[in-house]
């Protein structure tokens, strides 16, 4: 992947940063929503759409993201039915592009350019009572080069090749150490934009239309919503109850 990047001349083509979350060059592909946007729209680059197409299309990324969704489902069930649930009226209402078939998340990210290591952030725009996929990839050594940290947890993960990481990356401060000297790392991530979610609960409306349209529903939904996080926070599993499901 890195590779094929690379002779598309990558660098060239796109802002290597600073952006927020590092100096590395990241393609997007999928589904987002906000910046105003009445409805979920199409991520639309307007370079390198050629090499995104070869990595949607890509055997190894297809079995990656398919890999992604089913640990979803294994650690999280309720969490990833409301991925599917918005999902699939998502694209029953509007004609949007589905990176993965048979996969929940709407959208997907590649960074690139083999010096892979983030900033210290928040992805304010993902969903917060979901998780993020990252797949770490590269030839580099976990022990010192791009190892996951944790802020608010206070944790230093080492981070190696291949391997699959889920945190709500919209509410806990993520960032990695540095890349050592000769390592490369790049990275393989999916997600939700939050107001996806939203839009699906609001009745495929935006707020301002949902509350036109049906003012007595958006009154109930108002008055529910300083309590509404509790039931969010059900969705998540914990070790014992998903232990309990395997035995």
């Amino acid at each position: 992947m890195q590779q094929e990047a690379s002779d598309s001349g990558l660098g060239k083509k796109l802002k290597d940063g600073p952006h927020k979350r590092g100096l590395f060059p990241v393609l997007l592909r999928g589904v987002t929503m906000g910046m105003g946007n009445p409805h979920p729209v199409s991520l639309n680059p307007k370079t390198m759409t050629h090499l995104l197409s070869r990595f949607i299309g890509h055997a190894a990324v297809q079995r990656m993201a398919k890999y992604q969704n089913s640990a979803f489902g294994l650690w999280a069930p309720r969490v990833y039915e409301e991925y599917q649930n918005v999902h699939d009226t998502m694209h029953s209402k509007l004609n949007l592009p589905n990176n993965f078939p048979g996969t929940v998340f709407a959208a997907a990210a590649f960074n690139l350019g083999g010096n892979v290591w983030t900033f210290k952030h928040r992805d304010w725009l993902n969903w917060p009572f979901g998780w993020c996929a990252i797949t770490a990839l590269g030839e580099f050594d976990a022990s010192r080069s791009a190892q996951l940290i944790l802020w608010e947890l206070k944790l230093v993960i080492d981070f190696p090749h291949a391997a699959t990481v889920f945190i709500p990356s919209a509410v806990i401060t993520h960032s990695n150490t540095p890349i050592a000297d000769r390592d490369i790392q790049i990275s393989f991530t999916q997600y939700t934009a939050g107001p996806i979610f939203c839009w699906v609960e609001n009745g495929c409306h935006t707020e301002a239309k949902f509350e036109e349209e049906d003012p007595e529903n958006h009154c109930r939904m108002q008055e529910g919503k300083e309590t509404a996080y509790l039931r969010r926070l059900k969705n998540f599993s914990t070790v014992d109850e998903l232990l309990c499901k395997l035995l």
